[in-house]
């Protein structure tokens, strides 16, 4: 369902292509407090693991429009070192009902850039760390998240495990390079690398599409840590992807002029998220625990928020669909001949290390 925003000037906006892609207006966001929470904003439709897509478009706003950012920026940021303490503090807040995930629950497929295995252990969440050649060789039928690492070069074979996944009700993250790596080959014509780059810098970033579930316990204007020659997106089928955070920065960098710092969009059963940038920290301070871009009041970046909320979203319909799939097996026909006798449940090895909701 659409968020009420400001309607686009007739001069605002490149001409859609046919009257079925006629884009909706930019929203213009009010709340300076925490994402999802003007008062305007009716309740998005959810999908399997609650992650809100399609909800007519409201975050794609895809126009040259700069009524999105006309809303103050709060103080450029300082690098901290954010420690466990704080990430899995930021976990346990937003979601107070959840053990750790099994170590087989989420998989992260390596990249020479990014390093989200590290980021992930420091929200308390366990994962299995494989290289692109193993990918097609690696089971992921048990897998709830896959995590595409930039720079994301994924074998052909590979691919078609990805998007086999991803079809079945799997979830996608994929980050920077592994937008032309990975993404825009595993699964066509939704997003592509248009041929931009970026700069290393910290960057504005404005939430134009308030998820519920992908900003909850985020902000809706904060700073974005980019690193050099962050590939920028291109998005192809505008009634399809919604975009969740742009840039004015960036905007004036990008060729198509969007500005896109973060987008989702369902395929089949599952879902993918993907950021501009990395889950983890940027080449230029990667693989230690040093923040460039905490955003005000959370501890940790918007980025590695929504990224952690999609991982959660994952997990939960993982878990969901588990139990569906239980519920959908006919019990047990005791044998006729022989009395049943009551069995003393058996504790799994992993239990206390799965997930309850």
């Amino acid at each position: 369902m659409p968020i009420m925003g400001t309607p686009v000037p007739a001069d605002a906006a490149s001409p859609p292509a046919s009257e079925s892609e006629q884009l909706p207006p930019p929203v213009t966001v009010t709340d300076p407090g925490v994402a999802g929470s003007p008062s305007d904003q009716t309740v998005p439709r959810s999908l399997q693991g609650d992650v809100n897509v399609n909800r007519s478009n409201s975050g794609t706003r895809l126009t040259s429009s700069t009524s999105v950012f006309r809303q103050p920026m709060p103080p450029m940021p300082d690098t901290k070192t954010v420690g466990p303490k704080v990430f899995r503090g930021w976990l346990v807040a937003n979601y107070p009902d959840l053990n750790l995930a099994p170590k087989n629950s989420i998989v992260e497929v390596k990249g020479q850039w990014d390093d989200s295995g590290h980021v992930l252990h420091l929200f308390g969440l366990l994962s299995n760390r494989i290289s692109t050649s193993k990918l097609n060789a690696t089971a992921l039928d048990g897998v709830a998240v896959l995590v595409v690492d930039c720079a994301g070069e994924i074998p052909n074979a590979g691919l078609s495990a990805i998007e086999q996944f991803v079809r079945k009700g799997g979830y996608l993250l994929t980050t920077d390079w592994a937008l032309d790596g990975c993404l825009a080959r595993a699964i066509p014509g939704y997003v592509e690398w248009n041929g931009g780059f970026s700069r290393s810098e910290l960057i504005d970033a404005t939430v134009v599409d308030p998820d519920p579930d992908l900003l909850k316990g985020a902000v809706q204007r904060a700073y974005w840590k980019l690193d050099n020659k962050c590939q920028l997106v291109k998005v192809n089928r505008i009634n399809d992807v919604d975009v969740l955070v742009r840039s004015a920065t960036l905007s004036r960098e990008d060729p198509n002029e969007m500005g896109v710092l973060a987008l989702t969009f369902k395929y089949g059963k599952g879902a993918v998220l993907h950021l501009v940038g990395h889950f983890d920290s940027n080449t230029d301070g990667a693989f230690n625990n040093a923040v460039k871009d905490p955003a005000p009041g959370i501890g940790i970046s918007l980025r590695q928020a929504i990224a952690a909320n999609f991982v959660m979203c994952g997990l939960k319909a993982h878990v969901s669909d588990q139990s569906t799939m239980a519920s959908d097996d006919p019990p047990e026909q005791p044998d006729a001949k022989k009395p049943t006798k009551a069995k003393t449940p058996k504790k799994d090895k992993g239990e206390d290390a799965g997930l309850h909701f």
